[in-house]
Parts: structure tokens; C-alpha cells; sequence
């Protein structure tokens, strides 16, 4: 049951329409929120040893700062939920971390900015849609706070890609 869950969660942040009428649960939202931070964690430390461009680093130095910050704000509000907060991330976000051990050089900087945009309008869908719908108001207003945070994220990332 858990895994059909967590099949649901990823579904919802790929975009599958059939899930956008339905709600995420307090652990689903968990669930993903916390992979979401432990890749952008993991991957930024990445980027800050691998990458070649200044800009890029800089970029990774503030998402290790801004998740680090968020995981622990999420891991408080899920406390007071009672939800526990799972160690590992979802399948698709190792997969994507795994892609990035393997990424040298240019290639790494290009698909680290890639994996950056990808996880964060999926990470920016799950926190508007569990601010607006979600059904404990600890975790609504983490969403809340950090939605916009991501955002800045998301804006960041477009603008270090070219666009």
C-alpha cells in the first residue's frame, strides 16, 4: 500500500492528469517534499565539486543552504503532524542523482541546470497544490512559506540555462 502511495505521489509530480483530482495526503506530500530537498541537496553538493562555471557553484552553494533550511522546517511541521519524515528519496529522484555521478565536464553543468528546472517545477506543483488542498494546516503552511522560495529557485535555474 505504501508503494502505490508513493507510485501516486511521483505520478502527481510527473504531471498525470487523472491525479490532479485527487488529494495528496499528508504523507504523500511528506514523502515527496523530502526526496525533493534530499535530491536538491545531494545533487548541489554534486555541483559544487564537479561544475566548471562560478555561477553554476554559486547557484548550488544556495540550494544546499535553502534545502538544508526547508528539510528541516518540513521535518518540524511533519513532527507536529505526527508524519514521520522518510530518510531515502523516491526512485526517479536517485535515478536522477545517479545520471549526474556519471555527467563530466560541460555535460554535468548542463544536466545538473536541467535536473535543477525539472525538480523544481515539479517540488513548486506539490507545495501549491498541498498549500491550497492539503489536509493539515502544520504542512499547508510550510507549503506555503516555502512555495515562493522555490519559485526564486525556478527563476534562478531559467535564467543560468539562458531563458
Amino acid at each position: 500500500m505504501r508503494m502505490m502511495k508513493i507510485a501516486v505521489a511521483a505520478a502527481f509530480l510527473a504531471g498525470a492528469p487523472y491525479v490532479y483530482a485527487q488529494q495528496i495526503s499528508s504523507e504523500e506530500f511528506v514523502t515527496m517534499a523530502a526526496s525533493s530537498d534530499t535530491f536538491e541537496i545531494q545533487s548541489s553538493q554534486l555541483a559544487m565539486q564537479n561544475s566548471k562555471q562560478d555561477s553554476v557553484r554559486q547557484f548550488a552553494e544556495m540550494m544546499v543552504a535553502d534545502h538544508t533550511k526547508a528539510s528541516q522546517e518540513l521535518k518540524a511541521a511533519a513532527g507536529e503532524a505526527k508524519i514521520t519524515v522518510p530518510t531515502q528519496m523516491v526512485e526517479k529522484h536517485a535515478a536522477e542523482l545517479d545520471k549526474l555521478k556519471n555527467a563530466q565536464g560541460d555535460q554535468f553543468d548542463a544536466a545538473y541546470v536541467q535536473a535543477q528546472l525539472a525538480a523544481h517545477q515539479e517540488a513548486l506543483k506539490l507545495l501549491q497544490s498541498y498549500a491550497q488542498d492539503g489536509d493539515s494546516e502544520q504542512l499547508k503552511a510550510h507549503a506555503a512559506k516555502t512555495a515562493p522560495v522555490v519559485q526564486g529557485h525556478l527563476e534562478h535555474a531559467q535564467k543560468l540555462r539562458g531563458g
